[in-house]
C-alpha cells in the first residue's frame, strides 16, 4: 500500500506531466488525484508497473513517472525499473519515452549518485522533481 508521502510525490509528478502537455492516462493508486476522474492502473513495462503514465495524443509521446522515497532509492527494484523504462522507445516516435522521477528533497544527492551509477545521469529524457522537506511528514 502506497504511503502518504509516496502519493504526494506521485501527485507532483502528475502535475509536472500536465505542465509538459501530457494527459494522465494511467495511475497506480487508491486516490483520485486528477480532477476526480477515474483512471486505469498502468500496464507493466517489462518487469515493472510505473506509478503514473502520461500521453500526448497529438504527437504520440509517452511519459512514465515513478515516485521514490529515500528508503527505496537503492533497492534492486528501483534499479530494474530505471533500466527497464530507460530502454523503451515510442513506436511512433522512435525516441526514448520520457521519465519523470519524484523524490523528497533530502534524497536528491542519492538520486544523482544512482543515476550516475546506471549511466543515466544527464540523459535528456530523464528528469526529476523533489518534494520540499517542509511537506514531508517525518512522524
Amino acid at each position: 500500500m502506497p504511503t502518504k508521502l509516496h502519493q504526494m510525490i506521485v501527485g507532483l509528478i502528475g502535475r509536472k506531466m500536465r505542465e509538459k502537455g501530457y494527459d494522465i492516462v494511467a495511475f497506480d493508486g487508491n486516490e483520485y488525484l486528477f480532477d476526480g476522474q477515474k483512471i486505469n492502473i498502468p500496464p507493466s513495462i517489462k518487469r515493472h508497473r510505473p506509478d503514473i503514465v502520461g500521453f500526448k495524443f497529438e504527437t504520440k509521446e509517452i511519459c512514465v513517472g515513478e515516485a521514490k522515497t529515500s528508503k527505496d532509492l537503492f533497492s534492486k527494484r528501483t534499479k530494474e525499473q530505471l533500466l527497464d523504462y530507460s530502454n523503451i522507445k515510442g513506436l511512433s516516435t522512435g525516441k526514448h519515452i520520457e521519465i519523470i522521477l519524484g523524490i523528497p528533497k533530502s534524497a536528491e544527492g542519492d538520486l544523482i549518485r544512482l543515476l550516475s551509477e546506471l549511466n543515466l545521469f544527464e540523459k535528456d529524457f530523464i528528469s526529476y522533481i523533489w518534494l520540499p522537506e517542509e511537506l514531508v511528514d517525518n512522524g
